[in-house]
């Protein structure tokens, strides 16, 4: 078995013994804990990250941190770096995998042979989009009992401040990991209790805490040195300490150490989620909502208006909200079956 150290100041703070072998982790599994196991996985990572990290700020004396690859995905260990004293700010590529890497190259690559100068990624709306008449005939084709209405988002925010679940399928998917709006189940995010029973009803384990989307103009009273990583903020990729308010408005988007991994949606990137949320605040006075990814447990997002309707059938919720029409099936009198 391979040993080897790393020095974080003292020779011997840590010691990796085989940390890639099932047969060893098992044995951990055996004498200890599974939280705790993770937990020390969790604080190994964060530890050595920051430090590789940091010890290369101080050599190219730079403050602003751009990442991508897979253990960005990390969203606890990035807020890990995003504290050092050292950084300023923090980009984090929204799809965070060997995809993330790769478009890394290819602009690296695109700048040097164009002479282009670095650009603000202002969304990630890339996948594919339908138009409303391909929405309409799924419903139809599902026979599911649907309206169209002239104002979809003050229907949306009037169901969620009823405690409405609503499936939203709407414009271009996203690209990544992350559903930004687009792809999402939303659901106020007042009720600590909604990570049992709604992860039950998608079939997700209690392992999946919910992370929440907030109005941009509400972020610094919400979360912790928010400005640090704004940017990164609208993809979903670092979590931040959430403020006493945070804490008191909307406790079913924070995590059990205080942070929450939120979205700030701008009107210029989704106008769409921006007045979902301008309508819900003006019903609650609560700028945020749960945004959880539009989907079943271990399949991906879903992509088409068909998938849409299957997911949106097997969970069971409580309103689709597909472009401007409106899926209410236990509202009287408010859907009607399309002829």
């Amino acid at each position: 078995m391979i040993h080897s150290r790393f020095d974080l100041s003292h020779p011997d703070y840590y010691r990796f013994r085989g940390a890639q072998d099932p047969f060893y982790e098992k044995k951990l599994v055996d004498k200890h804990d599974p939280a705790d196991i993770a937990a020390a996985y969790q604080r190994v990572l964060e530890d050595v990250a920051t430090c590789y990290i940091e010890r290369w700020l101080k050599r190219a004396g730079v403050h602003n941190v751009a990442c991508a690859g897979g253990v960005f995905a990390n969203v606890k260990m990035n807020q890990r770096v995003m504290e050092l004293p050292d950084v300023d700010g923090m980009f984090v590529f929204p799809a965070m995998g060997d995809g993330g890497v790769g478009v890394g190259a290819a602009l690296a690559l695109q700048a040097d042979l164009c002479g282009l100068s670095p650009q603000r990624l202002d969304h990630v709306y890339l996948g594919p989009d339908y138009t409303e008449t391909e929405m309409e005939e799924a419903l139809r084709r599902a026979s599911l009992p649907f309206r169209r209405s002239p104002n979809a988002e003050q229907d949306i925010a009037r169901c969620l401040a009823d405690n409405k679940v609503v499936a939203r399928f709407n414009g271009a998917m996203e690209f990544g990991p992350r559903a930004l709006g687009n792809r999402s189940i939303l659901y106020p995010a007042v009720d600590p209790q909604v990570n049992t029973w709604l992860n039950a009803r998608l079939a997700r384990t209690e392992f999946m805490p919910f992370a929440p989307i907030t109005l941009e103009d509400a972020g610094a009273d919400l979360y912790e040195r928010v400005d640090r990583v704004r940017h990164a903020a609208e993809f979903m990729t670092v979590t931040v300490d959430c403020t006493a308010r945070m804490k008191k408005e909307s406790p079913a988007a924070v995590h059990v150490d205080g942070t929450a991994r939120p979205q700030l949606v701008r009107e210029a990137t989704n106008p769409s989620l921006h007045r979902i949320l301008s309508e819900y605040r003006l019903r609650t006075g609560i700028s945020t909502l749960i945004n959880t990814s539009y989907n079943m447990h271990e399949e991906p997002i879903v992509c088409s208006p068909d998938d849409a309707i299957r997911a949106f059938n097997d969970s069971k919720l409580e309103v689709l909200a597909m472009g401007s029409f409106l899926v209410e099936p236990s509202a009287s009198g408010a859907a009607r079956a399309a002829e």
